[in-house]
């Protein structure tokens, strides 16, 4: 049937070639979106808060420095009974838009941009990461100093960076800081693997614990951001304003001021907007769903038009003692067959393409696994198109008495 229809299946060859590729390439993009956003980010923000601070009148004490009066703040914090643990950092809260990078190296060449992250030995424990318990990040050496320390703690992102470019790397392989061969950096463990953001990689960090000493002597005169984790039986929808009414007054230190205590979850979402992810993900999923329908439509529509025109053919069939039930299915699967000669030379130009990573995003790489899935996803639908097109229009065709059929011929 489909030599001798050689022409027209042609057509409807080319057809499916074209929206098969489509198909892959929609799926495959979607697919990336919503795993990229439902995938742990291996860290926690619930029940996780942020503190507001503003400066306002004149100092009580001039000899108190910015950095007394954030370490006063966080001292009063940690004594709340409601607080699980709290911890102060400098321009290193995951999804603040607030960084500091610097390059580490291995054998003096090879390096790696990281996030400086500059905290006290709480922030893990704030967010819930993954740590060695034989070598928490609030057990290691504090650095000597902030720019150009002596000991960091990596995240398994950076670790993994250097194991693809170093054999033999490991936890006791010596870093420096990139083009300064002369100090040695040691490494005290690592934090287990974590994104920063839901639309962003494996990150890339280098922890960094710091002390009210470093605080006080380095860091005095610069902004701090202050976190806590607020025990999950005491947090509550209302505890916002209950912290605001009861517990911030009697936070504020010399003429630092608890404005407003933000929830971490609301931080993430704002972050996001400020980035564009939400919209450029909104539109994403908008535009890949629409073409889907299109193309659902447009496939249905082409095998809808191909069995009314055939309407004279199975007519004849039926006179010639063919039972409704045999042309059903010798319709459908010429569909189906139509369908898989076409997928044949439509899955060498998608394993090119993922090969030649077209549909990489920032936080998935290309694998034959995702790959395999979508091929079985785009045929079962692809699938289910030819047998909607070709269902109904061949039942409507098959109720019409054979000789008025022919008679329309």
């Amino acid at each position: 049937m489909i030599r001798a229809r050689l022409r027209s299946n042609g057509w409807v060859l080319a057809e499916l070639f074209l929206v098969f590729i489509v198909m892959w390439f929609l799926c495959d993009s979607l697919g990336c979106l919503k795993y990229t956003f439902y995938r742990p980010l291996g860290y926690n923000i619930d029940h996780v808060y942020q503190l507001s601070m503003i400066k306002g009148g004149e100092s009580r004490d001039s000899s108190m420095t910015n950095a007394d009066k954030y370490l006063g703040i966080l001292q009063k914090l940690e004594r709340e009974p409601a607080v699980e643990v709290a911890a102060l950092s400098y321009w290193s809260l995951p999804m603040s838009g607030n960084n500091s990078y610097n390059s580490l190296a291995v054998q003096d060449t090879i390096g790696c941009a990281v996030r400086i992250i500059n905290a006290t030995g709480g922030y893990t424990r704030v967010f819930r990461m993954k740590e060695d318990a034989k070598r928490p990040f609030a057990a290691m050496p504090v650095g000597s100093d902030v720019t150009s320390g002596n000991y960091v703690m990596l995240s398994e992102g950076a670790a993994d960076y250097y194991k693809e470019r170093v054999p033999g790397f490991s936890l006791d392989t010596p870093l420096n800081w990139y083009g300064d061969s002369a100090n040695v950096v040691t490494q005290c463990g690592m934090i287990g693997s974590f994104r920063s953001y839901r639309y962003g990689a494996d990150a890339e960090w280098a922890f960094r614990r710091i002390d009210e000493n470093v605080i006080r002597t380095e860091l005095r005169d610069y902004g701090a951001q202050i976190v806590f984790r607020v025990k999950e039986n005491m947090d509550s929808p209302d505890y916002r304003s209950k912290f605001l009414k009861e517990i911030a007054p009697h936070l504020d230190t010399d003429n630092m001021f608890i404005a407003d205590v933000v929830p971490y979850t609301e931080q993430q979402y704002q972050f996001e907007v400020m980035k564009g992810d939400v919209d450029k993900v909104n539109t994403q999923t908008v535009v890949v769903l629409f073409l889907l329908v299109n193309v659902f439509l447009g496939l249905i529509g082409t095998f809808w038009f191909r069995t009314r025109h055939r309407r004279s053919e199975i007519a004849l069939r039926m006179a010639m003692g063919s039972s409704r039930g045999r042309i059903r299915w010798q319709l459908l699967g010429e569909g189906l067959l139509l369908l898989a000669l076409a997928s044949i030379p439509a899955l060498m130009i998608c394993s090119n393409m993922v090969m030649a990573d077209v549909t990489f995003t920032e936080a998935t790489d290309a694998t034959w696994g995702r790959f395999v899935i979508c091929v079985f996803i785009v045929w079962i639908l692809m699938a289910l198109m030819v047998i909607a097109g070709i269902w109904y229009p061949a039942s409507r065709a098959m109720k019409v008495q054979p000789a008025e059929a022919l008679h329309d011929e």
